[in-house]
């Protein structure tokens, strides 16, 4: 081969993205140039495959590179998915043949290339550990991926950690402590898996949702503009960070309670893991404009307070807390990235 290159493709329900690395883990395409194209992924898997073949080849065309230059290729997509990317059902790829299809499998064929596979989370995860460490094999980061649901991962000592069957670091399922954010005689929130506590139910868009839903319905928020927004497609909720972001008092308490709950889930995994680091992405870390970076100052410094006041001293004192280094294209320059790790492993 006169090139060896290592593609990363981060596939999701409305799009995917790609870009490539090379044998000194560069990242060889600009975060202003990396390949982004639709998914389709509604119309089931055969069709995004193409799309998968076609974002690949996008980026093998940014660099000048053919897929003989290809040693190996990371997948990422939502999960639930076993280590071998047999993906189960996902709110995110709602068409019913990706249910049980073997994705990486799949995408091997089509491409005629090595395919390895992670979830959406742990890509991201190894991005943010490689942008921080690089190849340093003693360091611990656990990050939370805030979205629709709430993501987790843990990088530990420089590999992601899985579990026996890949469902391993599943932060969003942990049971958060109720007597700290549920006041006494309120309900459990019920998380979309049916557990009640989970910290998704607490720290998510869907979280957002039913407690903007709850507070609206308090005498004090009678006349929010919010009642008379039609909800289309969870418009209102979605509204919330930029009502936050300019002021909205209403806005800002749910965000500053996710806060709260998202420190309390820090301190579990500080007993756990004992992290060097926490991280901190998705949707809601995003934006530069003035308002924006206020709004993520206060948030995370929430998160931080909550946390130093709970966490024991030692945890509290050395553990760092800090927003995502990388967002949209976290996943795709991750995957790529480990692409890369794997086939130093085994010898490609």
């Amino acid at each position: 081969m006169s090139k060896r290159i290592f593609l990363g493709l981060d596939m999701g329900g409305t799009d995917i993205k790609g870009t490539a690395t090379n044998d000194a883990g560069d990242i060889l395409i600009a975060d202003d140039d990396w390949t982004k194209i639709e998914s389709f992924a509604s119309q089931g898997p055969q069709i995004t495959l193409q799309q998968l073949k076609k974002a690949g080849q996008q980026a093998l065309d940014l660099i000048g590179a053919q897929w003989e230059d290809v040693v190996c290729v990371g997948l990422d997509t939502p999960g639930p998915a076993s280590l071998d990317g047999e993906l189960s059902q996902s709110p995110n790829l709602n068409h019913p043949e990706w249910n049980d299809f073997g994705v990486r499998e799949e995408l091997e064929k089509v491409l005629g290339r090595p395919v390895i596979y992670n979830n959406d989370g742990n890509a991201a995860a190894y991005w943010e550990y490689f942008r921080l460490y690089k190849d340093g094999k003693e360091k611990i980061l656990a990050a939370a991926i805030l979205g629709t649901g709430l993501g987790g991962a843990l990088i530990h000592k420089g590999e992601v950690v899985t579990g026996a069957r890949g469902f391993g670091a599943e932060f969003g399922h942990i049971r958060l402590p109720t007597h700290k954010l549920v006041p006494a005689g309120q309900p459990v929130p019920v998380c979309g898996c049916g557990k009640e506590g989970c910290a998704e139910a607490y720290v998510s868009l869907t979280a957002l949702k039913y407690h903007m839903e709850q507070g609206l319905q308090l005498p004090e928020n009678q006349d929010h503009p919010l009642h008379q927004m039609e909800d289309v497609e969870n418009s209102r909720a979605k509204s919330l960070l930029k009502s936050a972001q300019n002021g909205d008092a209403f806005a800002q308490g749910l965000f500053d309670f996710q806060a709260k709950a998202l420190g309390l889930l820090f301190v579990q995994l500080a007993n756990c893991f004992d992290p060097h680091i926490f991280i901190v992405g998705g949707g809601l870390t995003e934006g530069k404009d003035e308002n924006s970076k206020k709004f993520i100052d206060r948030f995370i410094g929430i998160v931080k307070s909550t946390f130093e006041e709970e966490a024991f001293e030692q945890s509290a004192k050395n553990i760092q807390i800090e927003i995502a280094g990388a967002q949209d294209h976290a996943g795709c320059q991750g995957s790529a990235l480990l692409a890369r790790q794997h086939a130093n492993k085994v010898g490609l």
